[in-house]
């Protein structure tokens, strides 16, 4: 039932919903049941500048005269009004009937709130707000003054970064699939090398819509959001670590968070890596589960095994914003997903191992050197000193995926591009569990190269899995603030660490190290076509595996996943996919790789509907890699009963020896006629990429 009321927080009309709660379930005494109604209430907050702030509380309906409630704040650009409708629901009703309430803020200048678009992710802007909010929801009748902060992925960014400010009202927070250092782990330089991707095509894409309801196009909607400038430019011209970056990474001081942190991720999310270095560094409360799955939430993600995260979550909420005891800081502080080695396939539903506690550091790793060998071999100790070359490929890397993560088909094909080393069979089973370790001996007959070590698992039958991999910027080899060009010729000495991983090689299975010079499309070619040098047979050149000694280990009792709830007012419509295409093609005579991806998805809310279309191709030229290119096409629509629009974004890049190329196009319709266009060319140089 949907009906008008006035619901004192500001001074407006708001939309309400409330709905029945479910029938409570068994549940344990110290855990808070479902037992609440809700409503669904839209709302605005005022910031100290005047801007106004769209916030959606999602409130439980008091059973007792006065009863306040903690509160569970996530802020947002993704539009929670259209883009973000049908997500927050379901994901919302499990917390509100248990008695939180759930604050959903758009940040400045996106979606329904007012002000212009931030000059760029995490801004001053947006955290400062965050702190704003915090203390007015402290302070607010119904809130009992408690105040988490948690998000997946860009929510999971700003929680960890608001914690560093340390805003009062805030008593703990919860991070999933997000990171503590913006510049190499992200999705803008990842391991240091420049990466574009979809994601960055279609954030600039959302930031440029109109405000709902109403999709206006008038003068504040071009001054503030159409003619911003974007984002994608604003990091192409950050190419270097420094403070643009590493002002609000946590990774340089971890001090600065005061309160407790619950952390959740997958291994095949690119963002993995933060969570054990948290928990190594960190000397607040903290609990972190590390599971199998994607970037996406462990109820649903592909590929499971799944479990019921946001019964432990409640615990968590429960116990520092509510006072419970709910026994979950008896529990041991790491939960983490123990792989099996299996054979690779891209549509894995159930990762085979067991999910145990274990603690971080492992006391137990025991260190195992592997050494490159003549003819291709991996060794346990260093012989017959030798020099490897490798004729840089521009393409090669395809089967990677585009970031450290994803399962990914047959490796042969890339590792047919690299030099690979091979052990013997294995006598018995080995488990890894950590952070891998490779050093290079190399040298190169150019000014600029990088460096993609892998390490895989070749199975009885030739198949070859992914288990980990990481890449070195040569130019950051001595600091990543400070590069340094590299001297053509000139022996040195590289260590990567290679992200963090579990896997289990089986007996008769072989390990292998594979080492490149590219990972296409993932991390942008250096410019110069070259030769590198690998000096193996000695200890400068080795791979160094986290190897674990069998141990019985306390199992987690986690719950199997409940059934989301869901949105009775939107529905998703047939959609060609996303991705629908992924595309590989290969010239021999031009030397032109391409790679082409599109994805599209559509919904409807109400008596609107919405296609979200994105469409990447990437190329490079193995004759010439500095002639390479990304172009990307976002396009979104907005079907209304009187009325269309439409946006589109055009990226195009292209590089030479020197320089990007970079030609960035927003355009806007309605009823199929062009409003306005804006287009940004700019030449910006190559910095050590």
């Amino acid at each position: 039932m949907i009906k008008k009321l006035t619901f004192f927080l500001g001074i407006i009309s708001t939309l309400v919903l409330v709905l029945p709660g479910p029938a409570c379930k068994d549940s344990k005494p110290s855990v808070s049941p479902p037992v609440y109604d809700f409503e669904i209430v839209r709302d605005w907050m005022t910031m100290p500048d005047g801007i106004k702030l769209s916030v959606t509380y999602f409130m439980p309906v008091s059973k007792r005269s006065e009863e306040k409630f903690p509160v569970l704040l996530e802020m947002l650009p993704y539009r929670k009004d259209d883009v973000f409708y049908q997500r927050d629901y379901p994901l919302f009703t499990y917390f509100v009937r248990r008695g939180y309430v759930v604050a959903k803020v758009d940040i400045r200048g996106t979606g329904t709130s007012e002000g212009k678009v931030p000059p760029r992710e995490y801004s001053e802007s947006e955290l400062n707000d965050a702190v704003e909010i915090i203390g007015q929801l402290a302070t607010a009748p119904w809130s009992n003054g408690n105040i988490g902060m948690w998000g997946i992925s860009w929510g999971g960014f700003n929680a960890i970064q608001v914690a560093m400010r340390r805003p009062p009202g805030l008593k703990a927070i919860m991070a999933s699939c997000a990171t503590d250092d913006l510049y190499h782990d992200d999705v803008h330089f990842i391991d240091g090398i420049y990466h574009v991707d979809q994601y960055e095509l279609r954030i600039d894409t959302r930031l440029a819509l109109p405000r709902w309801p109403d999709y206006k196009l008038d003068t504040a909607y071009f001054e503030d959001r159409f003619e911003a400038y974007p984002w994608f430019l604003t990091y192409l011209k950050n190419q270097r670590d420094g403070e643009f970056w590493r002002k609000n990474s946590l990774r340089w001081d971890y001090e600065a968070i005061q309160i407790p942190v619950y952390l959740l991720g997958g291994l095949l999310d690119g963002y993995r890596d933060s969570i054990p270095r948290m928990l190594e560094n960190m000397k607040v409360p903290i609990r972190a589960e590390l599971g199998p799955y994607n970037h996406a939430w462990p109820d649903n993600a592909v590929p499971g095994p799944n479990y019921e995260w946001r019964h432990e979550l409640i615990r968590w909420w429960d116990h520092w914003l509510k006072g419970l005891d709910t026994g979950i800081m008896d529990d041991p502080r790491f939960a983490l997903f123990a792989r099996e080695g299996h054979p690779p396939d891209t549509q894995l539903k159930t990762i085979p191992g067991q999910w145990r506690y274990e603690d971080w550091p492992l006391q137990r790793t025991r260190w195992t050197d592997f050494f490159p060998a003549a003819e291709l071999g991996l060794t346990s100790s260093p012989e017959n000193p030798g020099v490897d070359k490798l004729e840089y490929l521009p393409d090669a890397g395809i089967e990677a995926g585009y970031w450290w993560g994803e399962l990914t088909p047959d490796m042969g094909e890339t590792d047919a591009g690299c030099l690979v080393y091979d052990s013997k069979p294995l006598k018995e089973p080995i488990e890894i569990l950590g952070f891998p370790q490779v050093h290079l001996k190399v040298s190169v007959d150019v000014k600029l190269a990088h460096w993609i070590v892998r390490l895989e698992d070749v199975h009885p039958d030739g198949r070859v899995s992914l288990v980990t991999g990481a890449a070195i910027n040569g130019s950051q080899r001595k600091s990543r603030v400070a590069p340094e060009y590299l001297v053509p010729g000139e022996v040195y000495e590289l260590a990567v660490p290679l992200h963090f991983t579990t896997w289990t090689f089986s007996a008769g299975h072989r390990i292998r190290l594979a080492v490149s010079n590219a990972l296409f499309p993932m991390l942008w070619p250096t410019p110069y076509p070259m030769t590198s040098q690998l000096y193996i047979g000695e200890r400068a050149t080795r791979l160094v595996l986290p190897v674990i000694p069998p141990e019985d280990r306390p199992v987690p009792a986690f719950l199997p996943p409940q059934p989301r709830e869901t949105r009775p007012d939107a529905r998703s419509l047939p959609s060609p996919g996303w991705p629908y295409k992924h595309l590989v093609s290969r010239d021999p005579e031009s030397g032109i790789t391409q790679v082409e991806w599109e994805g599209e998805n559509r919904w409807e809310i109400e008596d609107h509907k919405y296609i979200m279309i994105d469409k990447t191709l990437y190329r490079t030229n193995t004759n010439d890699p500095a002639d390479s290119s990304f172009q990307g096409e976002s396009i979104r629509v907005i079907q209304m009963p009187e009325r269309m629009l439409e946006l589109k974004t055009l990226i195009q890049v292209r590089s030479d020896l020197e320089n990007f190329y970079v030609n960035f196009t927003r355009q806007i319709f309605e009823n199929d006629q062009m409003v306005r266009e804006r287009t940004w060319e700019e030449t910006i140089p190559r910095e050590f990429n």
